[in-house]
């Protein structure tokens, strides 16, 4: 993951909702004027996370800038049978996916006669499989490639050997029709599976396009009705809080969706908080100081002296920083602090 953001892969079958998921996405960004909703590509999106913690915070310091965490959202053309081969544009979308985190895969599980299903029946868990074996398929193309490359360079350096080892278990593991994520692999292995960035190493979400109101989820399942989603991102506060009532819905399910993805791949937030902005920032649960130093700058990482930490709840309470120091509720800690969610910190370095 990089340092700023998380990166999403959206894939599914043509006409299951993903185009739909991808505008009410960007539709439903946060309001933040210092951060708003951009387009890398056109099918590649960076969305601003709806956290009310940041206005808490700024209503504390009065920065007037505030800048949300972000989750980039690559939206993949609908992948059909043979996509491996580059059927349907498959392998120019598929090689697309090669850099995220994690992918969502979005499954159709709802009926309408005026939206016709690519393989005219409605079946999740066909349509599941069939995207399953292309990914599979285009892995295995991968590996058997590499295979021969890192056999040529092991005879002449020995370090290329656990390349070898373990791309002859991938291999052994896709032929099977298995993908690599769910498999039983040693920590250095999948260092090594993720620096190859197979599609089947990474994470995956399954999201079930659904026609009823109430989002849920269960396990790696997730149960979204995008279209109504969609037609709230599109009204204004008063009038989206009053469908949502009637619906009897108490939270928007994109947001749902949003902190589903990041506890699914382990991150929390931590926040800084000034006079000039207030900021978070996405990091891996067990993050040391010094690397989260590392996330708001380099510098920070090379020349770190010490942190001073505060949690969300006592910076509230105090109403900032100076209450908080004269009460004690400051810790000052060294490289090897672990980060909670929540945490508001200074980076003192040299």
């Amino acid at each position: 993951m990089s340092n700023s953001t998380l990166k999403v892969g959206i894939v599914g079958l043509p006409n299951v909702g993903k185009s739909t998921l991808f505008n009410t996405l960007t539709n439903s960004n946060i309001k933040a004027e210092n951060f708003p909703f951009t387009t890398i590509e056109p099918n590649t999106g960076v969305v601003g996370i709806n956290d009310e913690r940041l206005n808490i915070l700024d209503e504390i310091v009065h920065s007037g800038k505030i800048i949300p965490s972000t989750v980039t959202f690559v939206d993949i053309a609908g992948i059909v049978k043979n996509a491996h081969k580059g059927e349907g544009l498959g392998n120019k979308f598929l090689s697309h996916i090669s850099e995220v985190d994690l992918i969502l895969e979005v499954l159709r599980d709802f009926k309408d006669d005026n939206i016709v299903h690519v393989y005219s029946q409605i079946n999740p868990s066909v349509d599941l499989e069939i995207i399953r074996l292309e990914l599979i398929l285009k892995d295995l193309e991968r590996a058997t490639n590499l295979l021969g490359k890192y056999q040529k360079l092991s005879k002449s350096d020995k370090n290329f050997k656990k390349y070898v080892d373990l791309l002859e278990k991938v291999i052994s593991v896709l032929e099977n029709e298995k993908i690599l994520y769910d498999n039983d692999f040693n920590d250095d292995e999948r260092i090594i599976i993720k620096e190859l960035n197979f599609l089947t190493g990474k994470p995956f979400v399954y999201l079930y396009n659904i026609g009823d109101y109430k989002s849920f989820y269960k396990g790696d399942n997730f149960y979204l009705n995008i279209l109504l989603e969609n037609e709230l991102s599109k009204l204004d506060d008063n009038d989206r809080i009053s469908m949502m009532q009637d619906l009897g819905m108490n939270v928007n399910g994109i947001d749902v969706l949003v902190k589903f993805l990041f506890d699914k791949l382990s991150l929390i937030v931590f926040f800084t908080a000034g006079e000039k902005e207030v900021r978070a920032w996405t990091i891996k649960k067990g993050t040391m100081a010094v690397d989260a130093a590392g996330v708001i700058h380099t510098d920070f990482k090379e020349k770190f002296i010490k942190m001073d930490v505060l949690s969300f709840d006592n910076f509230v309470k105090s109403k900032g920083w100076q209450n908080a120091r004269d009460n004690g509720l400051v810790q000052t800690v060294g490289k090897d602090y672990i980060l909670n969610d929540g945490d508001v910190i200074i980076v003192k370095h040299s």
